[in-house]
């Protein structure tokens, strides 16, 4: 077998290790149902107790996890869209509907969505399969960067290893970070190249940005932007000299540019979204304390007495490549020039935003309103950088000759015993001073340490790159493995999601759910159930406004065809007392939790007649008695006729609505559905106008007769977005194409 024959046939063998470790990080898939995500806190939320199992330890507060609010269920409307054969642009469920697409974090077109589409999985398997997707697509780039950097494979399979298994992937592999990190090491090559002067090496930089901005985090995607505009600064300082700092400044910013056409599609909705919501906080996921600094070389979930340090400290933790690391300060004198400068500026530009994190946590985690980096994200680029720096140090390692092994060895000795003295050391009495176990934490990071420490030694007498690059390779992703505890993170089938008898009674309502302010945590539309609020996180503008003055007056709910309240004691005791001679008991639940059906709601499509003309919504003017207000349309204040039908034609779809009007005088069709830019309608297959009714609410003036009106959401937004998609696409290829036309 020629040599290059025999490379390739390692290369092939690092992938499919790579893949072997990605379906073990994911383990039990595919042998068991269930999800490799942390889902176990739903069954303390009151919809889903009565399946909690009986020799389950209660929490002591209820969860507030994205995971559980958030991200799963987006799975299943993606899942319940590609079943309904239409592009999720709409969630109808929450809030009395919200722009799916628009929200950015819902990935509608990750490539990592795919399994919810294509194929004909449950959605416990189509979600285990993208997470499995992520960790291979990091681990093969993380490969192949490394490749790109002139690394031999076992260093390669080093730095893969390692980033597939760090925190940013393996820890939050079903969030969307993790979907924008998977392409990050491709992000940093391609970056080095255009700053390196390659010819289109932008091109690719554009591409792989384009992937990174369609995995649904804009805080990463910022984070890996800042990233790439400030190595260039660093490697400036780094070699004092401004060479090729404004040449690689243009090749980043025309990537950018086509990157932001490619992407088009999904932000241009995002920024409509923006323009119609109100401005919210982001949840703080806290910032680093002193004490967090132990996760660095410890296993973070085990970092503190109570067990949940801050994210933040998760994606500090750098592992076993950290301790191999310390070589590098031994050896860098003996590394080729060029080497070293790009390494350390990678390893630099890492460290400042980690220093960022650190110094200004605080400000970062206080709020702003936007989707901004805050201290977690700006820690993202930590891993990879870690794992460059101690591959350069072993590549440098086993080309030394005898002579200058022994001191260099020595000095390593230095560095590695004051590595571990103050990481492992340092890092166990913080443990200890917080009233944790330091004992259990310290031990996988001293094992980590004996095992760097016995191949180098073995090394050192006999060099061989294979048994340093795999050894360590496999021990990385064993320390992740024991830090981050995936296979703790499994959630049987039976617990995502179950059917309760508390399910089982809101569905049953056949109607929209209002009442307590608990629904806001509590994601019932991933069973079908139609709720006031929305655990989403979408706060409309128009929607806040309405639940502003219903919480004021319940009885307005009424107009948002509330038809179902779950309410507790307290609830029917305090704010909705005056309603409740109208209100019928349906059922008592065990957790206190009451279902009551509105006997006086209004149906969710309905004619009036009689309304007050505004300029603007007036949250304040609304209650029980006010006339409609409506936007741009004039009714009589005064009607006492008969009001004609209006019947929702079934089924029903997320993008589109019919309603047949029965013969009615001239009026406002109301349809008690977020209004929102995009949604169109047509009367009697003739463009119709919309008006806002009472601030939320679509309406449709009508005139005499039977009417079908139609309505549907077609954006402007994603329109005008897919077009410069599609020519950002064309431009890529052609960008691609010509250098093989002009050869």
């Amino acid at each position: 077998m020629t040599k290059s024959a025999r490379l390739r046939a390692e290369n092939w063998a690092c992938l499919l290790l790579l893949a072997g470790l990605a379906l073990w990080m994911v383990w039990p898939f595919p042998w068991q149902q269930g999800a490799p995500a942390p889902l176990h806190g739903l069954t303390e939320l009151a919809p889903w107790q009565e399946a909690r199992p009986a020799e389950a330890v209660r929490a002591a507060a209820p969860p507030n996890d994205q995971l559980i609010q958030r991200h799963y269920p987006w799975c299943a409307q993606l899942r319940q869209a590609a079943q309904a054969r239409e592009l999720p642009l709409w969630n109808p469920a929450e809030g009395f509907g919200t722009p799916f697409l628009g929200l950015w974090r819902t990935r509608v077109f990750s490539p990592f969505s795919l399994p919810f589409y294509a194929l004909p999985l449950p959605l416990a398997a189509a979600f285990s399969l993208s997470i499995l997707l992520k960790l291979l697509v990091a681990g093969w780039a993380a490969y192949v960067a490394a490749r790109r950097f002139a690394y031999a494979p076992p260093f390669a399979f080093l730095v893969a290893a390692a980033y597939q298994s760090c925190a940013p992937v393996l820890g939050f592999a079903a969030e969307p970070v993790a979907d924008a990190m998977a392409w990050f090491p491709l992000a940093v090559f391609w970056g080095y190249a255009a700053l390196a002067g390659r010819p289109r090496a932008w091109v690719g930089l554009a591409g792989i940005l384009a992937l990174a901005a369609l995995g649904g985090s804009p805080e990463a995607l910022g984070v890996m932007t800042l990233f790439l505009l400030a190595v260039p600064a660093v490697r400036a300082a780094r070699t004092r000299t401004l060479e090729g700092l404004w040449g690689g400044y243009l090749a980043v910013a025309g990537a950018l540019l086509l990157a932001a056409m490619l992407a088009a599609v999904q932000w241009l909705p995002y920024l409509e979204y923006r323009g119609e919501s109100v401005a919210s906080l982001n949840p703080s996921h806290g910032a680093l304390r002193a004490a967090d600094i132990a996760a660095f070389l410890l296993a973070p979930w085990r970092a503190a007495a109570d067990g949940a340090p801050p994210r933040a400290a998760l994606f500090l933790h750098a592992g076993l490549p950290a301790l191999v690391a310390a070589l590098w300060f031994a050896v860098r004198r003996h590394t080729e020039r060029g080497r070293r400068r790009w390494t350390e500026t990678f390893w630099i530009t890492s460290l400042v935003f980690a220093a960022f994190a650190l110094l200004a946590g605080r400000a970062l985690e206080s709020g702003h309103g936007m989707p901004l980096p805050r201290s977690e994200h700006f820690l993202l680029p930590w891993g990879f950088a870690w794992a460059l720096l101690a591959v350069a140090a072993l590549e440098e390692w086993v080309l030394l000759d005898a002579a200058l092994c022994r001191g260099v060895f020595r000095r390593f000795l230095l560095w590695f015993t004051g590595a571990c003295a103050l990481f492992i050391g340092g890092g166990a009495a913080a443990v200890s001073a917080s009233g944790g176990r330091p004992g259990a934490v310290a031990a996988g990071a001293g094992a980590m340490a004996a095992v760097v420490f016995v191949l180098m030694l073995a090394t050192a007498v006999r060099p061989s790159a294979r048994l340093l690059g795999y050894g360590l390779g496999l021990t990385a992703a064993l320390g992740s493995l024991w830090a981050l505890e995936p296979g703790r993170s499994f959630t049987p089938a039976a617990s995502l999601y179950p059917e309760t008898t508390f399910i089982a009674a809101l569905r049953e309502a056949g109607t929209r759910v209002g009442g307590t302010p608990s629904l806001r945590t509590w994601p019932v539309s991933v069973h079908g159930v139609p709720q006031v609020y929305a655990p989403s996180g979408v706060t409309l503008r128009r929607h806040a406004a309405f639940m502003g003055a219903a919480e004021k007056d319940p009885a307005v709910m009424r107009r948002g065809a509330v038809g179902a309240l779950l309410l507790t004691r307290q609830d029917v005791q305090g704010a909705y007392a005056g309603l409740r001679p109208e209100l019928n008991i349906q059922e008592v639940f065990p957790s206190g939790a009451i279902l009551l059906r509105d006997l006086s709601a209004r149906p969710r499509a309905r004619m009036i007649y009689a309304g007050k003309k505004v300029g603007a919504f007036s949250p304040e003017a609304l209650d029980a008695d006010s006339l409609p207000q409506i936007e741009g349309e004039e009714l009589p204040e005064k009607d006492a006729g008969p009001a004609a039908t209006a019947e929702i034609v079934q089924p029903e779809r997320n993008n589109r609505v019919v309603v047949r009007v029965a013969q009615t005088r001239p009026g406002v069709l109301v349809l008690a559905d977020a209004f929102y830019p995009g949604w169109r309608v047509l009367v009697d297959g003739a463009p119709g106008r919309l008006v806002p009714v009472d601030g939320l609410f679509r309406g449709v003036p009508l005139g005499e007769g039977a009417h079908e009106v139609v309505f549907e959401y077609r954006p402007l937004s994603v329109f005008a977005g897919l077009i410069v998609s599609l020519a950002g696409f064309a431009l890529l290829l052609l960008l691609l194409l010509l250098p093989h036309r002009r050869a």
